[in-house]
């Protein structure tokens, strides 16, 4: 389960570039009409719950069994389960020793968004020109970059702590939960006719 971040800023720039519009007519062509654009973000991480999978601790869900039904439902927690900037990792994003079984006979203690999950961040860049042909018709190339600079944005960790070897861990980059574009690098070429 993943909440809203506390923050997301996001930056948006498009420059014109001044040079080319005193030159002569081919000059003029090649060097006027250069645009710039960017898209800055920068996302605080998600809030994450943590889950437990084992036998139901308070014979709430149905079985026809003696044996008790497995649930995944909130551990106990133990104290703050976040760690530091400087001890995370994709191997261990948060500490998985916080959080325990819950007490036979109660439900976990573990509130909801515990975790808080791994930000992104995130810089889209383009170059633009336009080409005036005649009068009225003009066409306009562009270049985008989507991740310009090919920033590492990472998934959220695996919240289930009885999942063994994998708890804690990410295992994926592409994070933001949707929230935007934040995979790899990639570039996209266009042409657009106006008249």
């Amino acid at each position: 389960m993943a909440d809203i971040p506390t923050h997301r800023v996001t930056g948006n720039l498009i420059y014109q570039f001044p040079f080319g519009k005193s030159r002569g007519k081919l000059a003029r062509s090649l060097l006027a009409g250069w645009e710039w654009s960017s898209i800055y973000s920068l996302y605080s991480g998600q809030f994450l719950t943590p889950l437990w999978t084992g036998p139901d601790p308070v014979g709430i869900a149905f079985t026809s069994s003696r044996t008790p039904a497995q649930v995944t439902i909130r551990p106990n927690h133990l104290r703050d389960a976040n760690l530091s900037p400087d001890q995370r990792s994709t191997a261990q994003w948060f500490d998985t020793t916080a959080f325990a079984a819950p007490t036979p006979g109660f439900l976990g203690t573990a509130a909801k968004g515990t975790i808080k999950g791994p930000g992104t961040e995130i810089v889209n860049v383009g170059i633009a020109k336009y080409f005036s042909i005649g009068e009225r018709l003009r066409i306009r190339w562009e270049l985008t970059a989507t991740n310009f600079f090919n920033t590492p944005n990472y998934e959220v960790p695996n919240t289930t702590i009885t999942s063994a070897g994998s708890a804690g861990t990410i295992t994926a980059v592409g994070g933001g939960a949707g929230l935007d574009s934040t995979g790899p690098r990639s570039f996209r070429m266009g042409l657009r006719v106006e008249w």
